[in-house]
C-alpha cells in the first residue's frame, strides 16, 4: 500500500502512479517508464523530457512522530527482554521446576516482538513510500 500526500488517499498493492490523483511515488517517471530522482529535468536513460509529477513530500511531522514512537517501543522491548532473560536465569539456577509459566511468558514476548517487526515494517512501507523488499521482480 502507498500513501499519497497530494490527494490524501491509500492506493493497495505497490503501484508506481496514485490511483486517484495519478502523481507518482517520489520518482519522476519517463513516458517509457525509467525511473528518475525528484529532481531530475530530464530522463537519464533516453533522454526524454516528459517527466512524470511525484507526488508532495510526505510531512516531517508525521515522520518524526513515527520513527520516535518506534523506537520508544523498540527501547520498552528491548528493556523487557533483557530484564526476561535476567529473572529466567536466576529461575533456572534456584527453581528449574517451575520454568514453564516463564517459558509461556517467553513465547508471549517473542509474539509481542514478531507484532512489533511486522507493524513496524508495514507502517514504514506505508508512511515513507518504500517497497517491500520481500517482492523482487
Amino acid at each position: 500500500m502507498r500513501y499519497c500526500f497530494s490527494c490524501r488517499k491509500i492506493t493497495s498493492g505497490d503501484p508506481s502512479y496514485c490511483n486517484f490523483c495519478g502523481k507518482t511515488y517520489d520518482v519522476k517517471l519517463c513516458s517509457r517508464g525509467h525511473t528518475n530522482p525528484r529532481v531530475a529535468e530530464v530522463c537519464s536513460e533516453c533522454g526524454s523530457r516528459n517527466l512524470s509529477v511525484p507526488h508532495m513530500r510526505g510531512g516531517s511531522i508525521l515522520r518524526a512522530i513515527f520513527f520516535i514512537g518506534l523506537f520508544l517501543t523498540f527501547g520498552a522491548l528491548v528493556i523487557g527482554s533483557f530484564a526476561y532473560i535476567g529473572v529466567f536465569v536466576r529461575a533456572l539456577f534456584q527453581n528449574p521446576n517451575g520454568l514453564l509459566p516463564l517459558m509461556l511468558v517467553g513465547l508471549g514476548l517473542g509474539l509481542v516482538w514478531l507484532i512489533w517487526m511486522q507493524a513496524a515494517s508495514a507502517l514504514r512501507r506505508l508512511l515513507l513510500g518504500q517497497p517491500d523488499k520481500r517482492k523482487r521482480e
